[in-house]
């Protein structure tokens, strides 16, 4: 559970040990508390991927593939002292910038984070006077934005370690797991699983996991014992734990022996995903992907994703193509995996600010953002309520305008093909730098949706004089805050996109998306 998930992280912790004063065994024994522990493969007690370490890999924009400025090998990204120099120059100044230092502890909330381009005269490739700027990745990707038409990424060694996340409940999906789970394991290639999955594989039964599914979730990520409403999940009476089989993944008949225990999977709150994880692999639709990428808090790795929903806008793989795709881009083959264009995909950090906190707000910019990325939108609505919402909006500290209906879209340009969408907002191209504000339902007449620019930061704060005492957000469609009066959120541009990796090009897969899945601008064509 994605609220659950948000408690096992470090910063929450801490939040919750210096909210309740207590100290740091005693918070952890409250943790672990009438579990007992665990230490299946749901694990939460130590980390479990310490022995894993990505491969570094670089990342650059502007040059066509093989042209003079791109890097064509690993030896060449490596020797190569002009690639070398940009990489320094194109790296932001960890002092100034300590948010992109690898061992950070996590994103600070600050939107002015420019991932800088310098070039000279020797920088240009001369087949179309493009520039180029790289910097190597040895954790994820960390970078604001890219405005160029290409952006490249190319692993520098061969990938090793592969993250497998699938839809659930859909036998032609896991079917195709199973193929590509053994497949990868037979190359040599070291498979992680979600904790929940490993243990079906592994027919192990959690009863950390039965008592979770008892206890209420937490809905809202304010320290301490608040007064937020909690929900408790319905008692199943008589379910059998078979029937709690989510991805149907059945007996270990056809598997390779010891296939199960090579399998890895990690201590959710404990293991650094993105300082273990080489490949994302996504199998299912579109909200297979926001899943995946709701995983990571902080910087991603490269993700690949194939269609095996129901829509798939982002999944421009068809499943049945799964190893022709993986062999190539793994370097399985042949040589070192060659490069690869990504698209990087804006996404939002959001910080929570009560009333108390509001006025403090300028004064106090260290407070810490909530560790969650949102990659589609961030939506203030009336929730349950009947009547409409009153909601002040700011952008870069001025107040422009007041939002009076059922509520308010804060978009990336991925989701503007989302929610956003059939609110009536625009759709943006994924390379555009730009927030999308679009209103839910207005009570005007004239309320359109605008389009920020990227260093916007945007703040949505429940006015003291609402009728409405109580506003819900959603991130994703998940995670919900509630809000009450004087309470706001602030949502600025995170600095850790997510790279998916395009089949032919950002431009092209999105339009084919557009055209195949939402049918635009679809019509018979008017006669001679």
């Amino acid at each position: 559970d994605v609220a659950d998930r948000m408690l096992t992280l470090p910063a929450i912790r801490s939040l919750l040990k210096d909210d309740l004063n207590l100290p740091a065994a005693a918070a952890d024994e409250q943790e672990v508390g009438a579990d007992g522990g665990d230490d299946g493969p749901l694990g939460g007690g130590s980390p479990q991927l310490l022995d894993l370490h990505s491969v570094s890999w670089s990342i650059w924009s502007g040059a066509a593939e093989g042209g003079a400025g791109s890097p064509t090998s690993t030896s060449a990204v490596q020797s190569s002292a002009k690639e070398k120099r940009a990489s320094l120059e194109a790296a932001p100044d960890p002092e100034k910038y300590p948010v992109l230092d690898d061992e950070s502890p996590g994103p600070h909330f600050d939107h002015h984070m420019p991932f800088t381009r310098k070039f000279s005269d020797s920088e240009v490739d001369d087949d179309n006077d493009m520039p180029y700027s790289g910097a190597t990745m040895r954790s994820g990707l960390k970078l604001l934005t890219t405005t160029q038409e290409h952006t490249w990424m190319q692993w520098n060694g061969k990938p090793r370690i592969v993250l497998l996340v699938a839809k659930q409940g859909d036998p032609e999906v896991t079917r195709r797991l199973r193929e590509m789970a053994v497949w990868l394991d037979s190359q040599g290639l070291t498979v992680v699983l979600e904790p929940e999955l490993l243990q079906e594989l592994r027919g192990e039964t959690s009863l950390k996991t039965s008592r979770r599914a008892a206890r209420s979730l937490k809905l809202c990520w304010c320290s301490g014992n608040c007064s937020c409403p909690r929900m408790t999940p319905p008692v199943q009476h008589g379910a059998s734990s078979a029937s709690t089989s989510k991805w149907g993944w059945g007996c270990s008949e056809g598997l390779p022996v010891g296939f199960a225990g090579r399998c890895r999977t990690w201590s959710p709150g404990q293991d650094r995903l993105e300082k273990a994880v080489d490949l994302v692999v996504c199998i299912g639709g579109d909200g297979t992907l926001c899943w995946a990428a709701g995983l990571f808090s902080g910087a991603m790795p490269p993700v690949v994703a194939f269609a095996g929903g129901s829509l798939g806008f982002l999944t421009p793989f068809p499943l049945r193509d799964w190893m022709p795709v993986l062999a190539p881009l793994l370097g399985v083959n042949a040589g070192p995996a060659q490069p690869l264009k990504v698209a990087c995909r804006m996404r939002f950090q959001m910080r929570l600010l009560r009333e108390e906190n509001f006025s403090r707000a300028e004064s106090e910019p260290e407070c810490p953002p909530i560790p969650v990325q949102a990659m589609n939108e961030v939506l203030v609505h009336r929730g349950s309520s009947g009547h409409l919402v009153k909601l002040e909006v700011w952008v870069n500290k001025t107040q422009v305008t007041m939002v009076q209906g059922d509520g308010l879209i804060i978009a990336t340009p991925t989701g503007s093909t989302a929610y956003s969408l059939a609110a009536g907002g625009s759709m943006l191209h994924p390379t555009v730098p730009g927030i999308i504000l679009t209103p839910v339902c207005p009570h005007s007449l004239s309320f359109r949706p605008v389009v920020l620019p990227d260093s916007a930061v945007v703040r949505v704060r429940v006015p003291l004089n609402a009728r409405s005492s109580r506003v819900m957000v959603a991130v994703d469609g998940k995670d919900r805050i509630e809000l009450m009066r004087g309470d706001s959120i602030e949502v600025a541009v995170s600095p850790y996109p997510l790279p998916t990796i395009c089949k032919s090009s950002v431009t092209e897969d999105w339009f084919r998306s557009v055209n195949g899945a939402l049918r635009w601008n679809l019509r018979d064509e008017q006669k001679g």
